[in-house]
Parts: structure tokens; sequence; C-alpha cells
């Protein structure tokens, strides 16, 4: 497997070492435990990283944090610096379609690109989208589009590892095959048929497929020196 930090890919316009981008293959697959969760691992390895969230709505009756929330818990940073506010919406609809209830404007893609960039400094960005890679997130665009706009080091989509996974994570890593990519079977449990079938089936491919968040860890950022040389 070659070195995320050398591995060639489409991305221009970024400064951060490493740029990640967490799909999913659906809403409520896991994106922000996943990205939280290996945001934490990557930064007890040494490394920097900071966290985007692009665009966000939520259900204000809920009980928790916001996923911005969540992201900035694991990162270090303000939630304000993961998500600004006027791109967050408090109704439980895609982000074009809360801010039309509630008559604001939704950012364009080419705007919530320009909010997805990290310092010369930060190891590893990650960039969490919202909902499925179809679900749409700006005025005019959805997931993949962002993306195309984006052009990542690294696509990770999270994917459910229940019986459908297999079907959901091929018809979303098809659509990203000019990137490089890892998918992350979340909630898997080797004690359920299923899910391991399902493991040993995408094992089969040419996918990258994790279970872990460890073992996810290795493949965006493997073990060796750090940037600094540390």
């Amino acid at each position: 497997m070659p070195d995320p930090r050398t591995a060639p890919g489409g991305r221009t316009d970024h400064d951060a070492n490493l740029v990640v981008f967490v799909a999913g293959t659906g809403t409520e697959v896991g994106k922000t435990w996943v990205s939280a969760g290996l945001a934490r691992l990557l930064r007890e390895r040494g490394l920097s990283v900071e966290a985007c969230k692009p665009v966000q709505s939520y259900d204000p009756d809920e009980v928790g944090p916001t996923d911005a929330e969540a992201l900035a818990a694991a990162t270090g940073q303000h939630a304000d610096a993961v998500c600004p506010p006027d791109y967050t919406y408090p109704v439980p609809l895609a982000p074009p379609m809360a801010a039309r209830k509630l008559g604001r404007v939704c950012p364009t893609l080419d705007e919530l690109a320009a909010s997805c960039r990290f310092a010369a400094t930060v190891d590893v960005g990650l960039v969490e989208g919202v909902g499925g890679l179809y679900s749409p997130l700006a005025s005019d665009g959805h997931n993949l589009d962002l993306i195309e706009r984006m052009g990542p080091d690294l696509v990770i989509v999270v994917a459910s590892a229940a019986l459908g996974g297999i079907h959901d994570t091929v018809a979303c890593t098809r659509p990203l095959s000019a990137y490089r990519q890892a998918v992350f079977l979340n909630r898997f449990d080797t004690r359920t048929e299923v899910h391991v079938l399902n493991l040993a089936w995408l094992g089969d491919t040419d996918l990258v497929v994790t279970t872990g968040l460890s073992e996810l860890a290795d493949v965006v950022f493997p073990p060796g020196p750090s940037r600094s040389g540390a």
C-alpha cells in the first residue's frame, strides 16, 4: 500500500499534510463516531489533527452534542471552528432544505470547499460529509460533488457491517474509483455471521476494508517518522 503522505491525488489547493474526507453510505451510519475516534487516535500518536464539518443540520430537541461539537471535543478545536454558525441549521433536514425552511441561504459547493482548508502545520485534516454520498449538502450539489471540488488525498467510506452492507459499500465506492479510498465497516461484530461474511466478501475485492479504528488509523497515516521527524 502506498504511503498516503506521498501517494498521488487530485488535491491542489490544501496545505495540510493529508486531507481525508469521511463519507458514508447513508445517514446515521456512524461518520461522526468514526471521525472523532480516528482524530483521537491520531492525536495520541503525536499527530496534529483538525476537523471540518462543512455544513450541518440537526434536531434541536435531541439530547447530545452536534456533529461539530463531537468533532471539536476530539480535536481540541472550538465547535465554531469545525462548522461555522452560518453553516449550522437546527432543523432535521438536509442542509439545503433546512436552510430554506429557516429562510436562510445555503452555501454553494465552492464556498464549502473553500472552508475546508487546513494550515500547513496540520498533519491530518478530517472533513466529514453529511448523510450519504449523494445526500445534498450545498445549494448546488451533494457530497460527491464536494469531494470532486476538494480532491482529497483519501476518502473513507463508513458503511454498515449488517445485511445490505455489501451493496451500499460497492454503490458508494465505485463513483470514488479515481480516489484513494478505504472502507470502515462500522459496528462490526465477529459473533455475527453476516458481518463476518460481508467482510470476507469485500476482502476479495480490491477495496481496503477495516473494522477497527486502530487499523483505520494505520491506513490513514502508517506508523513511522512524524512530519517533524520526531
